[in-house]
């Protein structure tokens, strides 16, 4: 009864053909640099595509890079990072060389860059500075590590100087680019961390409806037709689904399915798409079904 769910024409599959968007602007401030010269001359490859594509993190107005970000730019894994400054804590000082957010400042950071977070789950963020890249830089101690390091220093860090030699048009350029950015994570805030919309709700439960028709054998079998069975089936979904994506109050109470985060959606149309019955579920399924099916050879 239970199917591969990668082997399905999935609703998730569909959901996201159907709602995937262009962002509002898709311009590295990094190459319209490059387009004026500023980072030619420079070796070219993997490396420096990376350091391209490095999304600016600032807090309290401090360029900062979290550890997936320094371990990407340092061509490591985060896990090396983190090894590598639990092995040597006593060298780094908190507000010298990193920050660590928790609580609400995480919070509000975590709001402000969710697009930018591997995990939107997680309880404390170690931000690094500049000087705390360098100590990363040294304790990878490769040529890698410390080339970009260098580049790091001169066009992310200390990114004011690069403003001084630049047309008045190109300054303007990047702050309007800078001031774009800002309105699209409050955009994207907005539409991923609202409930659904009534039209995506109602998408995701008939999504449900199918899943658990599916499960029961269709819409003709005595399970299905079982109300008992046939509610529990879909309890256990809607549940289940609430369990995965955290729709609770702050009591801890279930909340509806409709308070599940726009940002969630397509996972949870996946979710649907991937979920598997309990035990105890499938023996009342296969055993109402085969009474029926018993019921059919008799009456031959």
């Amino acid at each position: 009864m239970q199917e591969n769910c990668s082997e399905r024409d999935t609703g998730a599959v569909t959901y996201r053909l159907k709602h995937l968007k262009k962002p509002v602007h898709a311009v590295f401030i990094s190459r319209i640099i490059e387009s004026h010269g500023y980072l030619r001359g420079r070796p070219g490859g993997e490396r420096e595509k990376r350091l391209e594509e490095l999304k600016i993190t600032e807090y309290r107005d401090e360029r900062v890079l979290t550890t997936q970000q320094i371990a990407e730019a340092y061509g490591t894994d985060a896990q090396v990072i983190t090894n590598n400054f639990n092995r040597n804590k006593d060298r780094y000082v908190e507000g010298k060389h990193f920050i660590c957010l928790t609580g609400e400042e995480l919070k509000a950071f975590k709001t402000e860059h969710q697009n930018d977070l591997s995990s939107s789950r997680i309880n404390q963020l170690y931000l690094w500075t500049k000087k705390g890249a360098f100590l990363h830089a040294k304790s990878l101690n490769t040529d890698t590590a410390w080339e970009v390091y260098d580049r790091l220093v001169d066009f992310y860090f200390d990114h004011s100087n690069l403003l001084d030699g630049m047309s008045p048009e190109l300054k303007a350029a990047l702050i309007v680019d800078k001031r774009v950015t800002k309105v699209e994570h409050r955009i994207d805030h907005i539409e991923n961390d609202m409930p659904l919309f009534g039209a995506e709700s109602d998408e995701l439960s008939a999504h449900i409806r199918r899943r658990g028709a599916e499960l029961l054998g269709g819409k003709k079998t005595e399970a299905y037709l079982d109300s008992t069975i046939r509610q529990r089936v879909y309890r256990d979904i809607y549940n289940q689904l609430r369990r995965e994506f955290g729709i609770y109050d702050d009591e801890g109470r279930m909340k509806s399915y409709k308070a599940l985060k726009r940002k969630d959606l397509a996972d949870a149309h996946e979710f649907v798409d991937c979920y598997t019955l309990p035990a105890y579920l499938v023996e009342q399924i296969n055993d109402c079904n085969a009474q029926m099916r018993m019921g059919g050879a008799d009456g031959v």
